[in-house]
């Protein structure tokens, strides 16, 4: 199952692809894909009736554009099926950027 990171509404993943879910005004829960510009590949948004599809295009987008992680945004958290995989709180940070992080503390110590 996989895991995918939350991030909060309007919260920046420069190097992530993003997929918002949130409930229209029909009631249906929907989604959005999308992703920065980063190196060769143009910032795109794309919007899906089906969460799992926006999750499924979300990761082969992560893959072929090289991005470092597919991260969540909800509109509210009961929003979540379990069933689409593993949700981890907002506060939790992808490797990338742990190593970023790491980088620019040794380099305001170095300075």
């Amino acid at each position: 199952m996989h895991t995918f990171r939350q991030i909060s509404i309007g919260e920046n993943a420069k190097n992530a692809v993003t997929v918002g879910i949130e409930r229209n005004t029909s009631g249906s829960t929907v989604a959005a894909v999308w992703w920065p510009a980063h190196g060769d590949v143009d910032g795109d948004e794309a919007s899906y009736d089906s969460v799992p599809e926006a999750l499924a295009a979300a990761k082969a987008a992560r893959a072929l554009h090289g991005f470092a992680d597919v991260v969540v945004t909800l509109q509210s958290d009961d929003l979540w099926d379990p069933q689409w995989g593993r949700l981890a709180g907002a506060q939790a940070l992808s490797e990338d950027e742990i190593f970023e992080l790491a980088s620019a503390t040794e380099a305001m110590r170095d300075a």
